[in-house]
């Protein structure tokens, strides 16, 4: 049965990521347009103007990805649906105090598409989404966290959930250009000083493959 989701786009960061996609898109007989657009905040933006750019915007843009946890409860395997990013280390030092572009006056905290600093998630899949995972509240940076004073600094300023490189960056793009987006995200790690021994990318790539065949069979349905 061709289930062709044309107006849908799909964008990870990473190939392993894509393949995870690419997997729930078999088990669930769905066809999508999967866009891989390299890591980091710049790679996502850019391939997002190039698309949105490109031909007719999709109706919707869903982004699955990994990302680490700052709270106990969302152990590696935890999948969660962000309901609003920001950038976390988007500012400036100021003799060792970190000033969000926000708190430093360069920005304004509530211009579109910020709200209290933060880009924030809505619309029907949200809606319909968000009872089937976690809500969370997640912070964008540009360096994944991984030292104690680092981590304190982006927990005082931001209190996130969870961290992502890409996130506020995907639904700044979006946002922009009133497209409706989805971000989904499976836990691989703690945000803690760096210790790769307690990182389990496999596990959280094999629940967001899991998840996202919840999230198309649900959209093929609904």
């Amino acid at each position: 049965m061709d289930n062709r989701l044309d107006d849908i786009l799909i964008a990870v960061a990473h190939p392993s990521e894509a393949e995870a996609v690419e997997q729930a898109m078999k088990a669930t007989q769905c066809r999508y347009e999967l866009l891989v657009t390299g890591v980091g905040g710049a790679a996502m933006s850019w391939a997002l103007q190039k698309r949105f750019s490109s031909g007719v915007r999709p109706s919707l843009v869903i982004n699955p990805g990994i990302a680490g946890s700052y709270i106990s409860s969302l152990t590696p395997g935890a999948v969660v649906i962000p309901h609003s990013d920001c950038f976390a280390d988007m500012g400036l030092d100021d003799n060792g105090t970190f000033l969000s572009i926000f708190s430093a006056s360069m920005a304004d905290p509530d211009r579109w598409p910020f709200s209290g600093g933060r880009i924030h998630c809505g619309g029907k899949w949200f809606d319909i989404l968000r009872k089937e995972f976690p809500v969370v509240t997640a912070a964008t940076v540009n360096m994944a966290s991984g030292s104690q004073p680092v981590i304190d600094r982006i927990r005082e300023a931001w209190n996130p959930d969870i961290e992502t490189m890409e996130g506020a960056w995907f639904a700044y793009a979006c946002s922009i250009m009133h497209v409706e987006w989805l971000s989904v995200r499976a836990v691989s790690n703690i945000v803690e000083p760096r210790n790769l021994k307690n990182w389990d990318i496999p596990l959280a790539l094999k629940k967001l493959e899991k998840a996202m065949i919840t999230i198309l069979n649900t959209i093929k349905t609904g």
